[in-house]
């Protein structure tokens, strides 16, 4: 009787170690391209803001205002915004608060400018915005870990 359980149990006992094996290697790489897919849209959003960045500093310290200036600007905060909700779909809530907080600042940035109206502008916009950006970097580095 043994001589017949043994091969069975053998064969059930492999079945189920292989099964456990691909189960993991399947979750593990599940992980990897949801890391993948957050890091891509962190960086995307980091690339909006830059780019918000620039309009910024070219309506303040650039003194651009004209109605191409404008549709920059509007398309760049949108970008931002959607980015932002990409991250508030994909991420944790310490994430999406910090991506909130620096997609608040560069959007009261482009509509009222720095506080501090004398030159050169594009130090103040940086000096602004800074703040929130790096702890938006600093939550997105401790989520990414």
């Amino acid at each position: 009787m043994w001589t017949t359980l043994a091969p069975l149990i053998g064969v059930v006992l492999g079945g189920l170690m292989s099964w456990l094996a691909q189960h993991s290697v399947g979750r593990a790489s599940k992980r990897a391209a949801r890391r993948d897919e957050r890091l891509t849209r962190l960086i995307d959003f980091l690339s909006a803001v830059q780019e918000a960045e620039r309009a910024v500093v070219d309506r303040y310290h650039n003194n651009l205002a004209d109605e191409q200036w404008q549709a920059r600007a509007r398309q760049t905060i949108d970008r931002v915004w959607v980015t932002q909700k990409t991250i508030h779909m994909l991420c944790e809530p310490e994430v999406n608060d910090a991506a909130r907080e620096v997609a608040f600042t560069v959007q009261k940035l482009m509509r009222e400018g720095p506080d501090d109206t004398e030159k050169p502008q594009d130090e103040k916009v940086w000096a602004v915005i800074s703040p929130s950006r790096r702890a938006f970097l600093d939550v997105a580095h401790r989520y990414l870990r």
